[in-house]
């Protein structure tokens, strides 16, 4: 066997052995599965043979294909003496991946107090890792593409993709924004929709739950009774990751619904409700698309085919616009479920009463969901440091140049937030460059968006020839 299999198959015993035998040592190699030896001690989550590995000489820092050390690993896995025994022998806290991704991150959005704390003890900056998680969201809000500059650790501009999150924590996060939104006096006028809400939150939650189970780790037959209890609910909320993109699934009652505003969803339809003709929509099928790798085929056409779903109608939902399917189609399912509650509630000769209110309660969240986390991006700049607000600077540029649009009538006081930082002597080089990239292509909607907005707000800065 190689290294790496006898790293994951073999006891500790063999591992000492295989070292022994081996006539060139080359412990900080990439291996056929695209990882160091010591990196894999870590995925398989082994504190014996790290030790083993770290006390003949394997470098704690160095990273996997994918720039992840074995201290991401350990992290993500919630290995705690694993964590202490890498940062003991000099791991770096702050180290991230190549995607930018610091290690704090994890462990923050699942709160895992104690790993975070250890990690904090050993140096690891708060700020970089919330910086991160606050940029991705933020994108993923406003629907943002490209990328942006973040802060590390050392006040170094690095770069992180706007597009490409997490399912299990897009489910946590608009979990607790709808709650809020319960709470806060923005929602007070939708009052009559909450006793709706409180039951697409439980079916978020029970969602949300099955994602905990996914990980590579947990044996499933454990959880098998928790499992089997979860499906009983309904509605159902089904989170279905394959091929790289994330959808969302609703059983209800004799019908599905498909959550999918990506290629699929521009094709047929986002948000289509199925009537279920065929038996088959049972627990057995819900814990394997839960649980099981599915083929892009079989979720696409196969899953028709097998349940004889007939297409009953669908719910105007504008497509996923950046790479945030994880994000999007978990958001889908808060307009999809609010529909079905309210038709439930009018009768079937409702209907377009009822998709109607449903988008408008949609609608109406959404936008405060963004006005609450512009607002926290914007007072968060105020207490930065001067390279810390250089980047929220060009993401809050980002934001109005993307996502703000002059002739919708929520936008220019979002857009007018923004420009108070914008139109600051140290920032106003961020307009100008947007002007100056953009100025040769007249037509940019974006652009005259932004043009306009500057000029309303009568922003006394020199703009040269770029306005």
């Amino acid at each position: 066997m190689s290294i790496a299999k006898t790293i994951i198959y073999g006891t500790d015993q063999e591992l000492v052995n295989a070292l022994h035998q081996q006539t060139e040592l080359k412990l900080d190699e990439i291996d056929e599965y695209g990882y160091t030896p010591l990196v894999q001690t870590a995925i398989i989550n082994s504190v014996p043979k790290a030790q083993l590995l770290l006390n003949i000489g394997a470098s704690v820092d160095f990273p996997d294909l994918t720039g992840r050390t074995a201290l991401h690993w350990a992290a993500e896995n919630n290995n705690y003496n694993l964590c202490k025994l890498l940062l003991e022998k000099g791991a770096n806290a702050n180290s991230y991946t190549y995607a930018s991704q610091p290690v704090l991150v994890i462990p923050l959005l699942r709160k895992k107090t104690k790993i975070k704390d250890l990690l904090l003890s050993y140096g690891a900056n708060l700020e970089f890792a919330q910086d991160f998680i606050n940029a991705k969201l933020l994108g993923h809000r406003f629907e943002l593409q490209g990328r942006v500059d973040i802060v590390d650790h050392t006040n170094t501009f690095i770069e992180i993709e706007l597009e490409g999150f997490y399912l299990e924590f897009s489910l946590e996060i608009l979990i607790h924004s709808l709650s809020e939104f319960h709470k806060n006096f923005g929602g007070k006028h939708l009052r009559k929709y909450f006793t709706h809400l409180d039951k697409i939150i439980a079916a978020l939650q029970t969602g949300s739950e099955f994602t905990k189970y996914q990980h590579y780790l947990i044996n499933i037959k454990t959880y098998e009774k928790r499992i089997s209890q979860l499906l009983e609910n309904e509605p159902l909320v089904l989170p279905i990751a394959f091929d790289g993109h994330a959808i969302s699934l609703i059983k209800f009652s004799d019908m599905l619904i498909r959550c999918d505003r990506g290629e699929f969803g521009q094709k047929n339809g986002a948000i289509i409700f199925y009537d279920v003709t065929k038996p088959g929509l049972n627990k057995s099928l819900c814990k394997e698309l839960l649980y099981k790798r599915q083929a892009k085929e079989f979720i696409n056409d196969g899953l028709e085919r097998y349940l004889g779903l007939e297409a009953k109608f669908q719910l105007p939902i504008s497509l996923q616009r950046a790479g945030n399917c994880s994000w999007a189609n978990v958001e889908a399912i808060v307009p999809a479920l609010m529909f079905l509650f309210l038709l439930e509630e009018k009768g079937i000769h409702e209907i377009e009463a009822c998709a109607k209110e449903a988008l408008i309660f949609y609608a109406e969240w959404v936008e405060w969901d963004k006005e609450r986390s512009l607002y926290f991006c914007i007072n968060s700049f105020h207490e930065a440091n001067p390279a810390q607000k250089a980047a929220k600077a060009a993401l809050l540029a980002a934001i109005m140049f993307q996502a703000c649009d002059y002739d919708n009538d929520r936008d220019p006081q979002k857009a007018y937030k923004i420009l108070s930082i914008l139109t600051i002597p140290e920032y106003d080089y961020i307009l100008k460059s947007y002007s100056k990239v953009f100025s040769q292509d007249k037509k940019n909607a974006n652009l005259k968006s932004l043009l306009n907005f500057v000029d309303n707000y009568k922003a006394k800065i020199d703009l040269g020839n770029y306005f």
